[in-house]
């Protein structure tokens, strides 16, 4: 039986306020990697994204997107709840990169940054058009999210405007933590904003031999520094305390520099 083929999803116009979502794959043009695994990873997104989206709750169908290359814009009509976006998308997304990761030759592994806002959407018959949407695409480039996420070796990491971590993050937490999430400052050409960055799995990691490394590098670099709370025995392996301290310290610095 030939099933027909879905039709997709229509663009959001006249400003509806959407969920919109940014996904890159990290080092997309690294040169240990060639144009075969480019396309294997190009391709295994969308299997990623896809997935994730149906164990969310979301159809893909029912969604909008651009390929951004090593990426996707991806826009959620209206009619899907905001909430989903934080759980349980991030997680069945970071299962999906897991799964993935576990099957791959080093050059084929991947870490993925998203970024989601929320706001109003056009579409002028090109493409997605809004301060929203640019608003979104300079979270996804935010140093302090590439800085975090290549700092730890974390397989998703994840930035939330404040907009959404205020009224999504705050208002629901028993979604994810609030507290889980870290508080950056970042410019990126003419944006300059505050965001929320949450590394799902931090815990985990905390607990690993390279981050464990970084540890001591930090707690050699925190010299007098009485905010950074590590000389003064505040410091955990693991826990909330310790992924914020961890995050913190980590990301110092960063909110003050400038995209270029």
């Amino acid at each position: 039986m030939i099933h027909p083929a879905s039709r997709p999803a229509l663009p959001p116009v006249e400003g509806q306020i959407c969920v919109i979502a940014g996904v890159d794959i990290a080092g997309f043009t690294d040169p240990g990697r060639d144009d075969d695994i480019r396309r294997f990873l190009h391709k295994a997104l969308y299997g990623m994204l896809m997935t994730a989206l149906d164990q969310a709750g979301i159809s893909w169908d029912d969604c909008s997107h651009e390929d951004r290359g090593d990426g996707v814009l991806l826009i959620m009509p209206p009619s899907i709840t905001v909430r989903s976006i934080i759980d349980p998308f991030l997680r069945h997304l970071r299962a999906q990169i897991r799964l993935h990761n576990h099957a791959c030759q080093p050059a084929a592994k991947i870490q993925l940054r998203v970024a989601a806002h929320i706001g109003p959407v056009d579409h002028d018959g090109e493409g997605f058009v809004g301060t929203d949407v640019n608003h979104m695409a300079r979270l996804l480039d935010a140093r302090p999210l590439k800085r975090a996420l290549a700092a730890t070796g974390a397989d998703l990491a994840f930035i939330a405007s404040e907009y959404l971590y205020s009224n999504v993050v705050c208002r629901y937490p028993t979604l994810v933590s609030p507290d889980d999430f870290q508080p950056v400052r970042f410019q990126v050409k003419y944006t300059r904003a505050k965001a929320w960055i949450y590394l799902p799995g931090l815990p985990q990691l905390l607990r690993s031999e390279n981050v464990q490394a970084a540890f001591k590098i930090l707690d050699r670099s925190c010299g007098g520094d009485s905010d950074c709370g590590l000389h003064h025995g505040k410091r955990k392996s693991n826990g909330r305390l310790g992924s914020y301290l961890y995050l913190k310290l980590l990301l110092k610095g960063a909110s003050a520099k400038t995209e270029e």
